[in-house]
């Protein structure tokens, strides 16, 4: 058996290297601790559609998978364990303040594995990346007249692409605007000149399906190690009785006292599972 009951793992960045893909090395390591006993979780700031394909590849039915930043819960094969949605009203506040500075606000919907993308027609607001990225998910978009007032439901998160320099500064807005009934988590990308805000529910952080775990399944917070890269990973890996976080991590986390492990795309999941996971 592991010394750890609980493996919570990001995706991009950490999981993957930059080809997209699990190195052998990790892929024998996260597969090992599965067969010891470990539970597997991911938690990324994908939704399940995207997330789920990029896991398939650790070939582990019974992982579990926590996405948008931990607002949904679900098993591999699509069961949901839990959520935690923003309030419609709520909701429409952030989409109204995100369009006050000047952003295209885009809201995920629905907890079924492939969640609608509700968008405006925004034409020449959007920029080319944010263009490319609707095109992309052409499937799963569904246009309205305005998200201010349109919202049928209560949804998972309202998301802002920003630029990078601004990041930490509109994220502190939205709260400031919305009296904390609304969270802003970040995440910075690969080209480091965009990032993306996401406005959720109080209550999600990636950390929330940690503690789910740990109160329906009997385990303390030093059986579960989580391994991460972003912003988005910092409430998961105080939480977890060991943190560790990428070389290729933003240099923020690197200076919190998390350990840190080789990048990915120098097996640093593997060589974490490594040093502190299994016996020696």
């Amino acid at each position: 058996m592991t010394r750890y009951k609980v493996i919570a793992l990001d995706i991009d960045g950490t999981l993957l290297n930059s080809c997209g893909r699990v190195s052998e090395r990790t892929y024998k390591s996260v597969q090992r601790a599965a067969e010891e006993g470990a539970v597997i979780l991911v938690a990324t700031g994908r939704r399940f559609f995207t997330a789920k394909q990029r896991v398939l590849q650790l070939e582990l039915p019974n992982m579990l998978l926590a996405v948008h930043n931990g607002a949904i819960l679900k098993q591999l094969n699509g069961e949901l364990l839990y959520h935690r949605l923003l309030p419609r009203e709520t909701a429409q506040q952030v989409v109204e303040v995100a369009k006050e500075m000047g952003l295209c606000p885009v809201v995920f919907a629905g907890v079924d594995d492939e969640a609608a993308i509700l968008v405006e027609d925004y034409g020449d607001k959007l920029d080319s990346w944010e263009k490319g990225y609707l095109r992309e998910n052409h499937r799963f978009l569904c246009e309205v007249d305005n998200l201010s007032t349109d919202l049928p439901d209560d949804v998972i998160e309202v998301i802002c692409v920003v630029p990078t320099v601004n990041l930490h500064q509109l994220a502190e807005v939205f709260e400031e605007r919305l009296n904390g009934e609304v969270k802003s988590i970040v995440v910075t990308t690969t080209d480091w000149q965009r990032a993306f805000i996401g406005l959720t529910n109080p209550d999600v952080s990636k950390r929330e399906p940690l503690r789910f775990l740990a109160e329906n399944g009997n385990i303390d917070q030093t059986e579960i190690i989580a391994i991460g890269d972003n912003y988005n990973d910092l409430e998961m890996l105080e939480f977890a009785g060991v943190g560790v976080v990428m070389e290729n991590a933003v240099p923020a986390l690197k200076q919190m006292g998390f350990h840190v492990t080789a990048s990915n795309d120098e097996d640093g999941v593997a060589k974490a599972l490594e040093e502190f996971v299994f016996e020696r």
